[in-house]
C-alpha cells in the first residue's frame, strides 16, 4: 500500500476533533461549516486505511488506531513547533542580537563582566545570557538557541567548535585561617583540614580527590555545595576551606578571605562552543575576542583577590 497523502487541513480537523470531541466544536474551531470537518476526517480515513471514530449512544467515540495516530500527530506537531523557533531565533539573530548559554562556573560572574562592557558598546543589541549545566550549555548550542555556550563538556563534539581554555585552581581560605599566613599551599597541607567539597559528579571536585589520593592526604570533609558562589560564601564565614577556580575566587572572594595558589597546580578545562555549520555574527566574534582578552588578564595574575 502506498504511503498516505496527508492534508494539513484533515490534520487540522482532526486534532480539533479530539481536543474538543466533537466535530461541531472543531468546525467552529476552524471556521468552517460541520460537514466540511466530516467531509475531511472521512477523506483522512481513506488515506490512513482504518476508522478514527465510531458512534456510540450519541456521542463520537475515537478507535484505539485514531488515539495512536494522535500521539504520533502531537510528536509530529511539537518538532515542527521546535522548527518554526529555531527559525524565528535564527531570524532574530540575524536582525542582531547574542545569546549565550554558560555554566555556573562562568555564567554568574565572569560572563556577565564581559557582556557589561559589550552592552555600554552596543546600547541597542539586545544581549541574552543563560546559565545551565553543562549538559543543557551543549544541546543550547548544537539547537543553536544560544551562538556560544560555555561548557565543561563538548570538546569532542563533532556538531560543535571547540575552542580549549585552562583554569587554575587556587585555595580560598578564610583570613584569619593558620594556613593563611603563608605564600602558597600544598595540598599536605588540607589532611585533617575542613574542605568545601562541590557535588561528587563534579570533574574538579574528582580531578582534587585523585590528587589527594595519590598523596594520601585525607581532609576533613562536612560540607558540600553544588557551585563555587556557595563556596567563597562558606569560605568567608569562617566555615572550611575550598579549591576553587582562579575566576570565581576573584569574582566573589571578599575581605574574609584570601586565595593563595597551590603549590601544586590543579587545572580545569573549560570549552568555548559554536555551531560548527553556521558561522558567527559579527557581534558574537566580538564578544569571543573580549573574552579571550579577559580570560588571559586573569590567568596572567592580574585582579587576584585577597593576595595583598
Amino acid at each position: 500500500m502506498d504511503s498516505p497523502r496527508l492534508s494539513d487541513r484533515q490534520l487540522q480537523a482532526f486534532q480539533h476533533t479530539m481536543d474538543s470531541g466533537s466535530v461541531t466544536a472543531a468546525a467552529s474551531r476552524m471556521r468552517i461549516a460541520q460537514p466540511g470537518v466530516t467531509r475531511l476526517l472521512k477523506q483522512l480515513e481513506h488515506d490512513l486505511g482504518f476508522a478514527l471514530f465510531s458512534r456510540i449512544k450519541g456521542r463520537l467515540v475515537p478507535t484505539p488506531e485514531a488515539r495512536l495516530f494522535y500521539r504520533e500527530q502531537q510528536r509530529l506537531w511539537q518538532g515542527l513547533e521546535h522548527l518554526r523557533d529555531s527559525a524565528r531565533r535564527i531570524r532574530q539573530r540575524e536582525l542582531g542580537g547574542l545569546g549565550i548559554s554558560a555554566m555556573p562556573l562562568l555564567g554568574l560572574t565572569f560572563v556577565p563582566d564581559v557582556i557589561a562592557g559589550m552592552a555600554k558598546d552596543h546600547p541597542d543589541q539586545h544581549l541574552r545570557l543563560s546559565t545551565f549545566r553543562s549538559e543543557q550549555v551543549v544541546e543550547d548550542v548544537v539547537t543553536q538557541r544560544s551562538e556560544i555556550g560555555f561548557s565543561l563538556l563538548g570538546g569532542q563534539d563533532e556538531r560543535l567548535g571547540a575552542s580549549a581554555f585552562t583554569l587554575d585552581s587556587v585555595c580560598l581560605l578564610p583570613r584569619d585561617h593558620p594556613l593563611a599566613r603563608r605564600e602558597s599551599i600544598a595540598l599536605k597541607d588540607l589532611d585533617g583540614q575542613t574542605l568545601i567539597h562541590y557535588e561528587p559528579g563534579d570533574p574538579s571536585r574528582q580531578t582534587l580527590e585523585r590528587a589527594l589520593a595519590e598523596r594520601g592526604v585525607t581532609p576533613r570533609s562536612r560540607l558540600e555545595v553544588s557551585l563555587a558562589l556557595q563556596a567563597t560564601r562558606l569560605v568567608g564565614q569562617g566555615a572550611g576551606i575550598a579549591i576553587v577556580d582562579a575566576l570565581n575566587a576573584r569574582a566573589m572572594g571578599g575581605s574574609d578571605s584570601i586565595a593563595l595558589p597551590l603549590q601544586e597546580p590543579l587545572t580545569e578545562t573549560l570549552y568555548l562552543l559554536t555551531p560548527r555549520d553556521q558561522p558567527l555574527s559579527r557581534l558574537a566574534e566580538e564578544f569571543v575576542q573580549r573574552f579571550r582578552h579577559r580570560f588571559a588578564e586573569v590567568q596572567a595574575g592580574q585582579d587576584r583577590p585577597g593576595t595583598t
